[in-house]
């Protein structure tokens, strides 16, 4: 959302400083962690031979304390002198009360040097409250083996750390200034290229496509004179063949306005009635459970209704733009029908569909596709009819057959499309979409849907089945499965 406020060159910029600080701040983690680790080895080092110088003065009878001043001395340094037992006990620390110290057995270096002679480590010391490194050597003093460890404060390095930072800051700074200049001299001149593309955008746009554009930044400009232009020709010849398409958009508009009538005719009712029953729901707080329910189960029906019309809607248009395609496979078409039966009867509780067929009837179609085209015909024999409804096999033909209302001879051939529907004031969930969406998948599989009516007397709908693999006699055993 930002970079929509802001100019090209100045996002250019922002980034150039986004990656410097980034850089910067990397840098300063490696560069720390490096500093750290040399200085701990070089202090190390200078360890193990204060180490040596300390063993040798107390070898020639010197004390603890004044051997502790004297390393101090010699190094310029603060250095910390602890002499410990074997089993951890202090006996001499230069900067704590050995009697106040915990027992030092489980320290590393310590155990290190116990078990090996020698020993370093790099750790928080909680005697002295501060981080340090350690080197400890096993010796013999006063005739008893003991331990001696020299260690120094890690302050030094932050010390140097914080010089070499303070070095990089600057370079930096120097940089970012640096790169301040060179970006507001790469902003003017990105400025006056883009102007020159606004320009010529201004010009198409008023149809001027013979005006003049160029650019010589960058190749990346140029490209986009050279796509520009090409963009201006094709807008050239569009125009010219402007009027060939006039009569595809308002072939489109219609359309639109057909589904647009369609959705606002059919949603009206369901919008209205859950809109009604839940208006009741708020203001009455006194309504009985019963009434309360019967009222939310109406707004379910009519929120699936709404949603099966949505369904529909998006399938019918997905089968127009060819994005259905079929997936075929053998199966038996009478199990078919008896799905699409015992779905309906939920829905018709009261209702009766007579199957009439001889057997098992092996088809090769798609099987998801078939069941709905069946379950669509029986359930308009159902809506438009009370009476008991007929789906017959025979010869290769299904047949519904109702004694419903029927069809008028001018309707039969209008009822397969889309959108059309006999009594414009009725709302029956269909959007009459039911009788197009069979009518498209029948015609994915090669068939055609034959409707036979007379009004007032009932419909007969037909179609014949898809390339039938076997009809299975009901004495015959059935088919091994592979």
């Amino acid at each position: 959302m930002l970079k929509s406020i802001f100019k090209l060159s100045q996002i250019f910029y922002f980034n150039f400083i986004l990656l410097l600080v980034g850089t910067f701040a990397v840098a300063s983690v490696i560069i720390y962690y490096s500093v750290r680790q040399i200085e701990v080895k070089q202090y190390t080092n200078q360890l193990k031979s204060e180490l040596a110088y300390v063993r040798s003065r107390l070898h020639e009878g010197r004390s603890l304390d004044i051997t502790a001043k004297e390393i101090s001395e010699i190094t310029g340094r603060k250095v910390r002198v602890t002499l410990i037992a074997l089993n951890g006990k202090p006996l001499f620390d230069n900067e704590a009360d050995v009697y106040r110290m915990e027992n030092h057995a489980n320290r590393p270096e310590v155990m290190a040097a116990r078990r090996l002679g020698f020993g370093t480590a790099v750790r928080y010391s909680r005697t002295v409250g501060n981080d340090r490194i350690y080197a400890a050597k096993r010796i013999v003093w006063n005739g008893k083996k003991t331990i001696l460890r020299l260690s120094v404060s890690l302050d030094q390095v932050m010390k140097d750390f914080t010089q070499l930072w303070f070095r990089i800051a600057m370079v930096f700074l120097l940089a970012l200034a640096i790169g301040f200049v060179i970006s507001r001299l790469i902003q003017r001149k990105i400025d006056a290229e883009l102007g020159k593309v606004t320009d010529y955008l201004k010009a198409i746009t008023t149809k001027r496509y013979n005006a003049s554009f160029s650019a010589g930044f960058s190749t990346e400009f140029k490209t986009i004179a050279l796509l520009l232009k090409k963009l201006a020709r094709r807008l050239e010849k569009s125009e010219k063949k402007k009027r060939k398409y006039t009569a595809r958009l308002r072939l489109a508009g219609r359309q639109r306005n057909e589904i647009i009538s369609a959705i606002s005719h059919e949603f009206k009712n369901p919008v209205a009635a859950i809109l009604g029953y839940t208006e009741t729901l708020l203001e009455e707080n006194d309504l009985p459970l019963s009434i309360r329910k019967r009222f939310l189960q109406r707004i379910e029906q009519n929120t699936r209704r709404i949603s099966d019309m949505i369904d529909r809607l998006s399938f019918m248009t997905r089968l127009e733009n060819s994005e259905v395609s079929l997936q075929m496979s053998d199966f038996d078409f009478t199990e078919v029908l008896q799905t699409a039966i015992h779905t309906l009867l939920q829905k018709y509780p009261q209702r009766n569909i007579v199957l009439m067929v001889d057997g098992p009837v092996l088809i090769h179609a798609d099987r998801t596709m078939m069941e709905m085209v069946v379950t669509n015909l029986m359930d308009n024999a159902l809506k438009y009819s009370e009476k008991d409804i007929t789906v017959k096999v025979e010869n290769a033909t299904v047949t519904i057959v109702d004694q419903g209302i029927g069809i008028s001879k001018e309707h039969i051939e209008e009822v397969t499309k889309k959108f059309y529907r006999i009594d414009k004031h009725s709302w029956d969930n269909s959007m009459g979409l039911g009788l197009a969406i069979v009518k498209y998948v029948l015609k994915l599989h090669g068939i055609t849907l034959s409707i036979r009516s007379k009004a007032g007397e009932g419909t007969s709908v037909s179609f014949h089945l898809p390339v039938i693999s076997r009809i299975i006699n009901k004495n015959e055993p059935a088919p091994k499965k592979g």
